[in-house]
């Protein structure tokens, strides 16, 4: 399958991971000055004694980047900054390479939505992103559908439709986080195995372990992910519901012209009130049906995110034998990454997930956040909820804390301390690769931030109370 980009924004989830706050403008764009006292960026494409041409640059946090064209008259403009020629040239090819992948988004949004009989696609932005038909490994009389890529192998049995969307969205998962941390080690494709259903995958994921109630796992040993969704329910039940509405439309739709017939062509005002309210309550509830269903294509993307992330780390970056990421970095590096913009192949997430933040705060508030030294010592159980009726199970709760711990530590050392990625987390993984305990997990963590434990326990508590939506933070009282 060819490189191919996927717009994660419209889902969950910019050009580049930004170094200071997101109000700072980019030093890589042209720029021009308005009489008026603006400043524009983006691309000049043409500039002449008369005018002043340009395709415009929005970018925010947390939001996919906005293009517009406008033209300037000349007596308009004050001033122009110009980009070098081969900075330009990288703008226009990133620009271009954004709209190839919106042109794809939009098409697999369309061919998703419309759900054309099987095999056939859109002929603009899906070509050359076909699907092999295999055999379910479950059902062998079920078709289900394979792609392969130098970072994953993918079976699903999903409908074509979806599993094209994500395969799309794996792709560029994989090769996003692969331009942050570049590969170091000669990894193997990670085989990727995703269920419509949830009683398949639960069968799959508890064939010879405890039962785990999680809704996707990366098995690091096998290498391999497993996840499972409700959508095949929900679409079968969403279709169902949308032809007994339509059914029951048709109904309404004759007794109005009858009535209309019987009444010398005239509605009574009580049957037209009572109509327009049945064909109203009729669209909302095939459209909070569809959003059900969007909301569980975004869960499952999401999902699919965060696995990806730790089989890219454990496989092609950090050795999980002589180098293995602790389960707290691990998992934090996972959740803070999942939730980013995915444009031109870069990924951005520098700004707090709002429900992350919310969740951390609440725990700081209510005295149950862990302290930084059961943070850097936990057990990787605590982050696993087993089903009920299990001695020793992790409770939910608990493996919340653990989750939203190991996530802000990790949000917080990657764009608060600017300690990720990079060199001095490599010496930190050696240190804790030849010192067993928890005191050396201590150590290691204080000569890696160059401050001792309850110093940097205070600064990150600070800077969750000052953390802005944005990633900036407020100042301090």
């Amino acid at each position: 399958m060819t490189g191919r980009l996927f717009l994660l924004a419209l889902f969950f989830v910019v050009i580049s991971i930004a170094s200071a706050p997101s109000q700072t403008p980019p030093q890589d764009m042209d720029q021009i000055d308005l009489v008026n006292g603006r400043t524009l960026e983006g691309l000049l494409l043409e500039e002449t004694p008369l005018l002043v041409k340009m395709r415009l640059v929005s970018r925010k946090s947390g939001r996919p980047t906005l293009t517009s064209t406008e033209e300037f008259r000349r007596d308009e403009v004050r001033f122009v900054r110009h980009l070098p020629t081969e900075a330009r040239e990288e703008l226009a090819r990133k620009l271009k390479e954004l709209d190839n992948q919106r042109d794809l988004f939009l098409a697999s949004l369309r061919l998703l939505d419309a759900a054309p009989p099987l095999g056939v696609l859109p002929s603009r932005g899906i070509e050359g992103i076909r699907p092999t038909p295999v055999a379910w490994e479950d059902d062998p009389n079920q078709t289900a559908w394979a792609f392969e890529s130098p970072y994953f192998s993918l079976a699903t049995n999903l409908r074509e439709p979806l599993a094209v969307l994500v395969s799309l969205q794996l792709e560029e998962v994989f090769r996003a986080i692969s331009n942050l941390f570049p590969p170091r080690l000669s990894g193997k494709p990670t085989r990727i195995r995703i269920w419509s259903d949830q009683p398949g995958y639960l069968r799959a994921v508890n064939r010879g372990q405890a039962s785990l109630d999680h809704p996707a796992v990366f098995d690091s040993l096998a290498n391999r992910i497993l996840a499972g969704t409700e959508l095949a329910r929900l679409e079968g039940e969403s279709t169902d519901l949308r032809r007994h509405h339509a059914k029951q439309l048709g109904i309404l739709n004759l007794r109005e012209v009858e009535i209309q017939k019987a009444m010398g062509g005239r509605i009574p005002a009580d049957f037209a009130k009572l109509a327009v309210r049945a064909r109203r309550e009729l669209r909302d509830a095939d459209q909070k049906n569809d959003q059900a269903i969007r909301q569980s294509r975004n869960q499952l993307l999401r999902i699919l995110n965060h696995e990806s992330i730790h089989a890219y780390l454990g496989n092609w970056v950090y050795d999980q034998k002589k180098q293995p990421l602790p389960r707290w970095l691990n998992e934090g590096l996972a959740q803070v990454y999942e939730t980013g913009v995915i444009e031109a192949g870069e990924l951005r997430a520098d700004w707090p997930d709002s429900i992350r933040l919310a969740g951390v705060r609440q725990l700081i508030r209510e005295g149950k956040f862990p302290s930084l030294r059961r943070i850097l010592s936990d057990s990787p159980d605590h982050f696993l909820v087993r089903l009920t009726g299990e001695a020793g199970t992790t409770s939910r709760e608990s493996s919340r804390e653990a989750y939203l711990a190991s996530w802000i530590l990790t949000y917080h050392l990657t764009f608060g301390k600017r300690l990720l990625p990079g060199q001095k987390v490599d010496q930190y993984l050696e240190t804790l690769a030849k010192n067993e305990g928890k005191e050396a997990a201590i150590t290691a963590f204080e000569t890696w931030t160059g401050m001792a434990l309850e110093d940097f326990e205070k600064t990150m508590l600070d800077y969750v109370g000052r953390l802005r939506p944005d990633g900036s933070l407020a100042l301090a009282k």
